[in-house]
């Protein structure tokens, strides 16, 4: 192994558990190169020397700024979470051609099913023709209900990829 290959192997056998063929392959070349024998000690020693100072205090003062400074960026964090919800995409109208094209199907379903009301009678067997109105009432009247709350959450998520792409950008 070369001299870059044993010092990483110096240093990562105090932050983890190093195999046996790793222990062996150190002390192997520890005992033929001097280099790697002083990084050794010289690390050792540091190690010893940090393990041996004593933990600073943190002042009273310190304390109580690091907690306010923290509550301040967790108030702020939730206000832009607030104003994150009430954003524009959520606020803004729905487009002129959806509701253009909303109005035109309910036309289109009108123009075909009035002629055919006639016909359904609760007394009688439901035909194919009713059926088929009648379905397409039911849908047009989900798809209506349902169209503007859809274009609200695909715009939300569209503007959440966009702002988590330009905060990856940045």
């Amino acid at each position: 192994m070369r001299c870059k290959d044993i010092e990483r192997l110096i240093i990562a056998s105090s932050d983890e558990d190093l195999s046996s063929e790793e222990l062996k392959a150190i002390e192997q070349h520890v005992g033929r190169c001097e280099h790697c024998a002083r990084f050794q000690g010289e690390l050792g020693k540091i190690r010893t020397g940090i393990k041996a100072m004593p933990m600073p205090e943190l002042s009273a003062d310190i304390a109580e700024n690091t907690r306010l400074r923290c509550y301040a960026e967790m108030k702020k964090q939730r206000k832009a979470a607030l104003e994150k919800r009430s954003s524009p995409a959520l606020s803004r109208p729905i487009p002129v051609y959806v509701w253009a094209t909303l109005f035109v199907l309910t036309l289109l379903t009108m123009v075909i099913t009035f002629p055919v009301i006639g016909e359904i009678r609760f007394d009688q067997t439901l035909t194919f023709k009713a059926a088929a109105v009648l379905t397409l009432i039911i849908q047009n009247a989900v798809m209506l209900f349902f169209a503007p709350i859809l274009i609200r959450k695909y715009r939300s998520k569209r503007e959440n990829f966009n702002g988590m792409a330009n905060a990856n950008a940045s």
